[in-house]
């Protein structure tokens, strides 16, 4: 068996800053900063919950919730939905495509975890339902106080350990894990029908017109995956992000891969983790699909679709010989 990654070796990234106490502030009283929520909605949120809460900023300026530190009892990482499918390009993917909705189905969107593989390398921290708040479902999580991880190299074998395990597990299908799986023979029809009303979507040129072959098989996938979604805490590796888990082809995994590992030694270090599972898959057929839903999302932020359509093309059997 391989070595595993070295756990010791965390990344100093910074967690998202605590927003200044009024005592600590000089002078007049300043408007909130962008990117922090309003006093008044900590307040509401604080009597909602019965404890107090500290503020945290948002790490993305399209980040899906706000975040505060519970402080009373336990301490905890409370979420408040920000964002939803009516106006985020990431949510309303989900929804048209992958039929998620978690301002629909907050409580059962925590029951995921407890239905990803055992063991592992990466354990999701658990999620509990609290409520809603003027209709925003409100999620708590444990507080830890790890650094979030960048893409260093023994991150990148880490993660490729963790979606090697992930894709062991063939799926009956792909959409919301709850829910009754879509058929794969439906995923290039549901794809293009979703772009088709994309405002952008002549972007894409011609590709809502071709034909292409269809997924091999379903897996496990986080289409936001990023390094910061994963804490180096005291005891280890913890996953902390994980909402926008769906079933979805290999092949859209992958392409997400392709596009978040930018250099050889990033992309090297993945496969001496993925490789522990299984292989890499030939992304051919699928590439410029998967990249144009990926784009649709804004997985990688609003950039145009050329940008993403010309990046390497490494994922490929071929790229190993």
């Amino acid at each position: 068996m391989p070595d595993t990654p070295d756990l010791s070796t965390c990344s100093s990234y910074p967690v998202p800053p605590r927003r200044p106490s009024t005592a600590e502030a000089v002078g007049e009283p300043r408007p909130v900063p962008r990117g922090w929520p309003e006093e008044s909605l900590t307040r509401r949120l604080s009597t909602y919950l019965g404890q107090p809460l500290e503020p945290l900023a948002l790490a993305w300026p399209d980040s899906a919730n706000w975040l505060w530190r519970q402080r009373g009892g336990t301490p905890g990482l409370i979420k408040l939905a920000r964002t939803g499918p009516d106006h985020d390009p990431f949510w309303r993917a989900m929804r048209g495509v992958f039929g998620a909705d978690r301002w629909a189905t907050p409580e059962g969107l925590t029951r995921l975890a407890g239905a990803l593989p055992a063991r592992l390398p990466i354990p999701p921290l658990p999620l509990t339902f609290l409520g809603r708040l003027d209709g925003a479902p409100i999620w708590h999580l444990p507080w830890s106080s790890g650094q979030p991880s960048d893409l260093s190299i023994t991150f990148c074998e880490l993660l490729g350990d963790q979606l090697g395990r992930l894709h062991q597990d063939t799926v009956s299908g792909f959409g919301q894990p709850l829910a009754q799986p879509m058929p794969l023979l439906h995923w290039n029809t549901r794809v293009t029908r979703f772009l088709a009303h994309h405002p952008r979507r002549a972007e894409l040129g011609t590709l809502l017109k071709r034909t292409f072959p269809a997924p091999t098989r379903a897996v496990w996938c986080l289409p936001d995956m990023r390094a910061d979604q994963y804490l180096c805490a005291a005891t280890g590796w913890v996953w902390s992000d994980w909402e926008a888990l769906v079933w979805a082809p290999i092949e859209f995994d992958w392409a997400l891969v392709e596009l978040l590992l930018e250099t050889p030694e990033q992309r090297q270090a993945f496969m001496k983790g993925y490789s522990r599972h299984g292989r890499m898959i030939d992304l051919d057929g699928q590439r410029e699909l998967c990249r144009a839903l990926l784009w649709a999302m804004e997985a990688f932020g609003p950039r145009p679709y050329a940008e993403l359509a010309a990046a390497p093309a490494w994922v490929s059997p071929r790229s190993l010989a």
